[in-house]
C-alpha cells in the first residue's frame, strides 16, 4: 500500500503543527508558573508571623505516652 506524496505531507505538516502548539503552550505556562509562584516559598516569614502549632509538652524520646498522646493528637486533627 503506497501513501501518496501530498498525504504524507498533510500528516507531517499535522505533525509539526502539534509539536510546535504543544511546545508553545508548554513555554507560556511555564511562564506563568514562574511569575505566579513565589521564588523561595520556605524563606523565613516577614513580620507579625505566628506558628500554627505550638507544642506546649514535647514528647521525651522514651516516653511512651507522650507518643499515644501524640499519635491521639494525629488521630483527631490530621498533623
Amino acid at each position: 500500500m503506497r501513501v501518496p506524496y501530498r498525504r504524507f505531507m498533510e500528516m507531517l505538516r499535522f505533525l509539526l503543527l502539534l509539536v510546535t502548539c504543544t511546545l508553545l503552550s508548554y513555554g507560556i505556562i511555564h511562564v506563568l508558573s514562574q511569575s505566579l509562584l513565589p521564588s523561595n516559598p520556605y524563606q523565613v516569614p516577614d513580620g507579625e508571623a505566628v506558628k500554627v502549632v505550638k507544642l506546649i509538652n514535647a514528647p521525651e524520646p522514651q516516653d511512651w505516652e507522650g507518643y499515644l498522646a501524640r499519635l491521639q493528637l494525629f488521630y483527631v486533627t490530621g498533623e
